[in-house]
């Protein structure tokens, strides 16, 4: 009847309950660019590296002589069996590395759907190079508290860049933070669900290179649409089928269950049918996508389709074409995020948009 706590093999025995710790682990190959340059979160995902160096060669095919050039003389630092705890923007994380075993035994919940071509693809690259440069991105709901081990400033580096500052941890220092997320039982996919099952599809890669971020550090933007090349009349019949089926209005604040339509000089709001079943059939994504994509305006191929992120809204609006359909959601909100999740519903691609995004080519992990 005592209580008792201790851990055997990565398995947690607390009050007479069994509980699988959450495995964490050091990088232990990593690099930093100290070039000072900071690249969009989507920039790169692999590179090779060798003696050291950046070292694209004759196999990159997506780069360019000279962006290839200047890559490759770009310098890292090369740091062994350590961590990475990050201020960016006011926004508190951890850059680690992740046994992909966490993710095949789904501690770690995904909720988008995967496309197998991009899959293959990933696959065949995994194969050329030897390092990621850009981390997956994981959340979950315990809040920790990362501030607190940087103002005790026992960190081995810093590295200050434009809008995010890097703190390198080792040893028993670095121990002490990965502690924290041991009783963590469930973590969310919030970017790289392609890279997160490609590497459990690649027997020889075990770790991940991954970004924590807790809940209380992250905000979930909306991901809107812009349908490409729509003639008057076609926007005419699409029109005319919102009207008799769902119904529109001008007067009113997009909210959830709405989506705002922008053509030419004419904008409205469509209110989307709620669907019989649960929360995943009301996702205002998915209704989106069959509800007004592929019925209203008759469109299955979604080549069409561009997504245009909420921090580029406004950019996008005064560059619209005179043929661009400009459809405007909201966002999901964290906790019906986690549900989603936790129930196992998979939704369309580019359903939801985490910031802040950890920077690409900023980090690497050498994983062959």
């Amino acid at each position: 009847g005592s209580s008792i706590n201790r851990i055997i093999y990565g398995i947690i025995i607390t009050n007479n309950f069994w509980r699988l710790e959450m495995k964490i682990d050091l990088i232990k190959e990593s690099y930093v660019n100290i070039s000072g340059n900071i690249y969009d979160s989507d920039f790169i995902n692999l590179a090779n590296i060798k003696d050291g160096k950046i070292n694209f060669d004759e196999n990159t095919l997506f780069l360019s002589e000279s962006k290839k050039k200047k890559l490759n003389e770009q310098p890292i630092k090369k740091n062994l069996e350590c961590i990475y705890v990050f201020d960016c923007n006011g926004s508190y994380g951890l850059v680690a590395s992740l046994p992909i075993q966490e993710y095949v035994n789904e501690r770690i919940k995904c909720h988008e759907l995967i496309l197998p071509d991009t899959v293959q693809g990933m696959i065949a690259n995994s194969h050329i190079y030897n390092s990621e440069t850009a981390p997956v991105l994981v959340t979950h709901k315990k809040k920790i508290d990362l501030k607190k081990f940087i103002t005790a400033e026992k960190f081995t580096n810093k590295y200050e860049y434009q809008n995010i500052t890097l703190f390198e941890f080792v040893g028993d220092e670095a121990k002490k933070i990965l502690e924290q997320y041991d009783d963590i039982e469930t973590m969310y996919v919030a970017d790289g669900h392609h890279r997160l099952y490609t590497t459990s599809m690649v027997q020889n890669k075990k770790n991940i290179l991954t970004c924590f971020l807790g809940f209380s550090e992250i905000q979930i933007l909306p991901i809107n649409r812009v349908i490409k090349n729509v003639d008057a009349s076609s926007f005419e019949k699409a029109k005319n089928f919102m009207v008799n089926m769902l119904g529109i209005s001008t007067d009113e604040e997009l909210s959830k269950g709405y989506v705002r339509i922008t053509y030419q000089d004419d904008s409205f709001l469509v209110k989307l049918k709620v669907v019989e079943g649960d929360l995943f059939w009301n996702n205002d994504v998915y209704r989106l996508n069959t509800q007004i994509i592929s019925t209203a305006f008759r469109i299955l191929n979604f080549s069409n389709v561009e997504y245009v992120m909420q921090y580029d809204l406004e950019n996008k609006k005064k560059n619209l074409d005179s043929k661009d359909v400009l459809l405007e959601v909201t966002a999901l909100s964290l906790e019906e995020f986690s549900e989603l999740s936790d129930s196992g519903c998979i939704l369309p691609p580019k359903s939801t948009c985490f910031v802040p995004k950890f920077p690409s080519f900023l980090i690497f992990n050498k994983y062959r």
